[in-house]
């Protein structure tokens, strides 16, 4: 195993931005760099130089780079042309001398959307990881996410998760216990509509555009209070990874438990599933991965008693 690569300190300098956004994008990608470097004609240690952030890697080496790792070579080569510009010390000083790449200063919120930021604007799922209990009493899920800042100073997040009613429930409440685990305060907690819940988080110190940050949720359904049969993530926004573990009852395992990627919300109450079947093994568990969601889509876990 290769030693881990030096991190980059983003000082603000142009090549030092580029190759901090290089080495996003490959992360993201889930490859290394011999594996970006197996589909061209350079050599690992090219792809490596080319986001070490001394030099800008030539055009060729981008575009080798930015193909391997499934990115828009289109953007990419407009940011390219930007950062050079930018590196030359004879560059007019009437041109822009912003080190942001395109995608980002798209992101940014248009007239009349300063102040705080929801779900929509500035940030983004990077990955989502849920372990649901079902074998405890409540009933709880923990979820972790890391969330891509896509602008400057965002200081709060205001999530939401959507707990339907279960057919048997007949109860005139509907409840949602929520504790926040890590990364920031929960300064809010929002129940809109009954089965809406919406909490606003502030973050330990504002983040910039290219930022990554950490929290955790706990959410308990209170005693007595059934769950509807299923646990789904409908991203309404990017979302790049979603890793879901349930837990049944050892011993007293669902009749079936089928998978759900990336169908319309309404097949969630389908009975019969016309999906992949996923069997929990011996522990009572199920583990599904999906990457790369389709915003409005349906990815999670449905069962049947």
């Amino acid at each position: 195993m290769g030693r881990p690569e030096s991190p980059i300190e983003r000082d603000g300098t142009p090549i030092r931005e580029f190759a901090f956004w290089l080495r996003d994008l490959r992360s993201r990608s889930g490859l290394t760099y011999s594996q970006i470097a197996s589909g061209s004609h350079y050599a690992t240690t090219t792809m490596q130089n080319a986001a070490n952030g001394q030099r800008l890697p030539t055009l060729g080496v981008l575009r080798a780079f930015v193909s391997g790792c499934g990115g828009d070579l289109s953007l990419w080569e407009e940011y390219w042309t930007q950062i050079r510009r930018l590196a030359d010390p004879h560059m007019p000083a009437d041109i822009s001398r912003s080190v942001k790449p395109p995608w980002i200063e798209q992101a940014r919120p248009g007239p009349g959307k300063a102040g705080r930021l929801d779900a929509a604007d500035g940030w983004y799922v990077d990955t989502l990881t849920v372990l649901l209990r079902l074998d405890t009493d409540p009933i709880e899920a923990v979820e972790r996410r890391v969330i891509f800042a896509t602008v400057d100073q965002l200081s709060e997040l205001v999530t939401s998760i959507s707990v339907p009613r279960d057919s048997d429930d007949v109860s005139e409440s509907h409840r949602l216990d929520v504790e926040l685990l890590q990364g920031g305060s929960l300064e809010r907690r929002e129940q809109p509509f009954e089965s809406l819940f919406r909490n606003v988080i502030a973050l330990p110190k504002p983040l910039r555009a290219g930022d990554r940050h950490e929290y955790s949720l706990r959410f308990r359904i209170p005693a007595g209070q059934p769950m509807a049969p299923h646990y789904v993530h409908v991203p309404l926004q990017r979302s790049d990874h979603f890793d879901l573990r349930v837990r049944f009852m050892p011993g007293r395992p669902p009749l079936r438990v089928w998978k759900l990627s990336g169908v319309p919300t309404a097949v969630i109450y389908e009975k019969d599933p016309a999906a992949e079947i996923v069997t929990p093994d011996r522990f009572g568990e199920v583990h599904v991965t999906f990457r790369s969601l389709r915003q409005g889509l349906t990815y999670g876990l449905r069962w049947q008693d």
